[in-house]
């Protein structure tokens, strides 16, 4: 009987999940869109409905366990998008809506200085050093003081989580638990005393019996409960393992251990992270927790860290270019499908040469330490601005992106870059974007071969907790080969 770990990943616009074997190979691989946007919100809000997130979710699961019907399931792992807010009630129910780490009202309300700007100087740069990050827009510390700040903040609220987090509260029906990864997201969790700052809780305004309790990654928070097994059609008492960022995840089961290799993951946002061998700085760039190995007696893991240019333009990015398209079309009467303008876009990138007079920096929608920053298109001339010319610009202008943030690091001049790992559903339906990564960085790239990076991440993980697999470079190794084979 084929023994199986299942991921599940909660992303901003899909919900994966994958079914990991113990050979390393993903056996089957779940995808559904979640829609759960909520429409009709002033322009800087980012909020999804958080009932349509959890049904998605099972049905996920259920499907997956329906694929894998008479194999002996050993867990679920979870992982999920980082910064994001949910705020509970008296009972642990969802209070209004999740809101994502798109979420910029603490950036665009405020009298003489947004409300982002007051926090931190309140909070003051020392005390966020440790936590790796600057509070920035999205990030739970500065949603919750910006909704306190416009009188947002509901009423019953008796504690906040993040959205994986939630989801494996609502699969166990126990109260969340959070990891350091997702708690360090948030912009109030010290890791190097390795616990929530006192001194930015008091800052940003949020009482510490709000915030989750943290436990290791890799740990089990919680069986599957009765009635939600009868639901999804999986066995009751099933482990949910501890939540960790989709992030790491990714990093986890695509990011190769050796120096000189960096990771570009473009999902809706875009990041570029490599390993550092323990805590420091690197500013402007977060410093990150990464799950370890555990330890064969204890099971307690060293951590290990990363630096990370996070907030980058990535998917949405491109997106844009097709929404862009069917605003003109649909100026003009015509209304073609999203999939429509792709698979067009696609003939015409393949027939015509980029132009390189025509140069994007396609940050739409700022960057994480730039939050008003915004998009430039330039070198336009009378022929170039066609749809396949700007696509492939902004293919290029995220490559550039990229290269910029490795190329002012101290790794770039200390070691020479060997390889690009490149992960994420952007990178493998936009054979151009690797191209242009290849050329800005002038190194070999080495695209993931398996799907669903930062839900077979989590599983890897969970498998290492489970004695699966020894370490997590095994349990790599065994999904790159699975996945060549």
């Amino acid at each position: 009987m084929s023994k199986l770990i299942l991921g599940l990943d909660m992303g901003t616009t899909s919900i994966s999940a994958v079914a990991l074997h113990e050979s390393g190979r993903v056996i089957e691989a779940v995808t559904k869109t979640h829609q759960a946007a909520v429409e009709g919100l002033p322009t800087d809000y980012a909020e999804q409905n958080p009932e349509r997130i959890r049904a998605t979710a099972f049905a996920a699961l259920k499907n997956l366990g329906e694929l894998c019907r008479g194999s002996e399931f050993q867990a679920i792992a979870l992982t999920g998008q980082m910064h994001s807010t949910v705020i509970l009630d008296e009972q642990g129910k969802v209070s209004g809506n999740v809101i994502t780490w798109q979420d910029r009202r603490s950036v665009s309300e405020g009298a003489q200085k947004s409300l982002l700007a007051e926090l931190q100087q309140r909070a003051t740069d020392q005390a966020m050093f440790s936590t790796g990050c600057r509070l920035s827009p999205g990030y739970l510390g500065a949603t919750l003081f910006a909704m306190r700040r416009l009188q947002q903040l509901p009423n019953n609220i008796r504690s906040v989580s993040f959205v994986a987090d939630w989801i494996g509260s609502c699969l166990t029906e126990n109260a969340p638990v959070t990891e350091r990864s997702h708690a360090a997201s948030s912009g109030l969790f010290d890791l190097v005393a390795d616990d929530w700052s006192d001194a930015l809780l008091q800052a940003a305004e949020i009482p510490r019996e709000w915030l989750p309790p943290v436990a290791d990654s890799g740990a089990i928070v919680g069986m599957l409960s009765s009635s939600i097994a009868a639901e999804l059609g999986l066995p009751a008492a099933l482990p949910v393992i501890n939540a960790i960022g989709d992030n790491q995840a990714s990093v986890l089961s695509a990011l190769p251990d050796q120096d000189g290799s960096v990771l570009i993951n473009i999902g809706t946002g875009g990041q570029i992270v490599w390993r550092i061998p323990q805590f420091s700085r690197q500013l402007p760039l977060d410093t990150r927790i990464l799950p370890g190995n555990p330890d064969p007696v204890t099971g307690k893991a060293t951590p290990q860290f990363m630096i990370v240019g996070a907030g980058l333009c990535g998917g949405d990015a491109i997106a844009w270019v097709n929404r862009t398209i069917r605003r003109w079309l649909s100026d003009f009467g015509t209304i073609v499908s999203e999939e429509a303008i792709w698979d067009r876009l696609q003939q015409l990138v393949a027939q015509e040469t980029s132009s390189p007079e025509l140069i994007c920096e396609p940050f739409f929608r700022g960057t994480r330490y730039e939050p008003d920053r915004r998009g430039v298109i330039k070198g336009i001339n009378v022929d170039n601005l066609s749809p396949a010319h700007l696509l492939a610009s902004v293919l290029t202008g995220i490559a550039q992106s990229m290269s910029d943030v490795w190329s002012t690091s101290p790794q770039s001049s200390a070691s020479p870059l060997q390889q690009v790992a490149m992960a994420g559903n952007a990178v493998k339906h936009n054979p151009l974007l690797v191209d242009a990564v290849r050329k800005h960085f002038g190194v070999p790239v080495q695209v993931a071969r398996h799907s669903e990076e930062a839900a077979t991440g989590a599983a890897m993980l969970a498998g290492v907790h489970l004695k699966t697999w020894r370490t997590i470079e095994n349990a790599r190794q065994a999904v790159q080969l699975s996945a060549e084979s």
